[in-house]
């Protein structure tokens, strides 16, 4: 048998490993969607309002960069602080981890579950009516869930890497990343299925706020955009349904995976004897990148990826956060209609995922991370010189040819992604080994969390100096995008070596 046709992917089982990534996905593309929405209705309720800190915000002018949309991005990116300082830790900690559960499933079986609960609060502290005292409640139920989270999502990543030989790891971050975008999409639907469920149960109040459009204040407003008014008092939408209906898949999917771990853990590869001296190793101290066992070449490569991966992420760390206020204030849609908008752009991202994969192998993983960074440059470039220069309906609504290139932007934005997506993780790792995957998911995960921190921060201080115009998050992305293709062309490592007889090997074990 030759060796191409020893060397094969297993894509049932690495489907099966999938559906962690999958729940975790679903996870954050709920909260980033709805999240934003909930916290911009608050605090517009507080910067319109009579208290101390709205005054000290009007009453000093060279206060008056701060904004609505910089707060909110603000309070979005304490899950990327916390994945900084903690996901690196929790990365290396699973790597040196011993249980009948493996390295990485006692950290997944045990945040996961009490994540999903904390998820199901954050819509639950917002119905609170008091403002100050709803934010508060909000803001400890967030960090609780950012925390965990933060725990279980370098072990969950690892798992791919784990099971798979380096040279198959851009084939198989295709199927770890359709099964995350998977996870988006049912993220973004799942508010559509839960407007469903709460009518077919009765719930014909909540049900219809789930489909009414939204004002600055977070009020339901009808088809006329007059608001709806009960006993004098707003009437605010309550996305609890729907944090629930999220949280119940996710715990589903951290249940395939379970079951898929213990029937297939012979297969682990990591547990294989000739990494337990790397992992013994890596007991001691922490590992710093200059005393990585690398030539200096190699190291000046894993820099040079890691400040790319630094601007890239800013940019797309950027527009989480913020598409869904973006289609409420621009487009004037309904948040659970904006999120079957970016259902689109993962359709797309699923679709691209297994040919980014193989263009990875075949073309190198450099060059098709390049092809990605181009084509979303000149999307996003293309999208806000029109929406600039097209002026909108005379009711306010975006004008037509505006919306068609925003679609087009949206489905060839996906598989550009898809690109980059599915090759940085695999090029970082193949830098450092097998040795260290852990580690090197880790400082995969702070340049990107790190980007996660500065990009939503910066690209809300854009949006408030634009007058709160959600359109210049895509100026913001577009000139990151550009400066992160400019540096990784300097990255000189991180192909997949040749497959040696061992891989082959672990690769037929893979394949059984």
């Amino acid at each position: 048998m030759s060796k191409e046709t020893k060397n094969k992917l297993n894509y049932g089982r690495t489907t099966l490993i999938g559906f962690g990534f999958m729940g975790c996905m679903l996870l954050w593309s709920v909260y980033n969607s709805f999240v934003p929405v909930i916290l911009r209705g608050k605090l517009t309720q507080v910067f319109a309002g009579d208290s101390a800190f709205a005054h000290f915000i009007t009453d000093h002018p060279w206060m008056s960069w701060v904004s609505v949309a910089l707060i909110v991005n603000a309070i979005m990116t304490i899950d990327n602080i916390f994945g900084v300082i903690f996901q690196p830790y929790f990365g290396k900690k699973s790597d040196r981890t011993k249980s009948k559960l493996g390295k990485r499933m006692p950290y997944i079986l045990i945040c996961m579950p009490i994540c999903a609960v904390f998820f199901c609060f954050v819509p639950v502290a917002a119905t609170i009516r008091t403002v100050g005292l709803s934010i508060l409640l909000m803001m400890c139920v967030i960090i609780c869930f950012n925390f965990l989270m933060s725990v279980w999502r370098s072990p969950v990543v690892s798992l791919m890497p784990d099971f798979t030989p380096s040279a198959l790891q851009s084939d198989a971050n295709a199927v770890i990343n359709i099964m995350g975008g998977i996870g988006q999409m049912v993220g973004f639907v799942v508010g559509t299925i839960a407007a469903a469920l709460t009518g077919i149960l009765g719930m014909t109040e909540i049900s219809e706020a789930l489909k009414a459009k939204t004002n600055d204040l977070g009020e339901i407003v009808d088809e006329a955009g007059n608001v709806i008014l009960k006993n004098g008092e707003p009437q605010y939408v309550n996305y609890t349904p729907v944090f629930v209906v999220t949280a119940v898949i996710a715990v589903l999917c951290i249940v395939v995976l379970f079951f898929f771990y213990r029937k297939n853990s012979r297969y682990d590869l990591s547990a294989h004897a000739d990494t337990l001296a790397a992992e013994a190793r890596q007991t001691q101290e922490k590992i710093k990148i200059k005393n990585l066992p690398l030539s200096k070449e190699e190291k000046r490569s894993l820099l040079i990826m890691l400040a790319a991966l630094f601007l890239i992420n800013n940019a797309t760390e950027a527009i989480v956060p913020n598409f869904t206020n973006f289609a409420n204030t621009t487009l004037h849609v309904a948040p659970i209609y904006s999120t079957l908008m970016m259902a689109v752009f993962a359709v797309s991202l699923a679709a691209f995922g297994i040919p980014a994969g193989i263009m990875g192998r075949k073309l190198g993983r450099k060059k098709t991370i390049i092809i990605g960074l181009v084509a979303i440059v000149a999307m996003f470039a293309v999208y806000l010189a029109i929406s600039q220069t097209i002026k909108p309906n005379a009711d306010g609504t975006v004008n037509k040819f505006t919306w068609v290139v925003l679609w087009i932007a949206l489905v060839v934005g996906g598989a550009a992604i898809g690109c980059v997506n599915i090759n940085t993780l695999p090029l970082v790792l193949t830098i450092g080994g097998r040795e260290y995957v852990g580690t090197f998911t880790g400082y995969y995960y702070t340049a990107t969390m790190s980007a996660s921190v500065t990009g939503p921060i910066l690209c809300g201080l854009v949006i408030g100096l634009f007058k709160e115009d959600y359109n210049f998050m895509f100026l913001f992305c577009a000139i990151f995008f550009a400066l992160g293709l400019l540096v990784i062309t300097q990255v000189k490592h991180g192909e997949s070596y040749e497959i040696t007889d061992e891989e082959i090997k672990q690769a037929q074990m893979a394949d059984d």
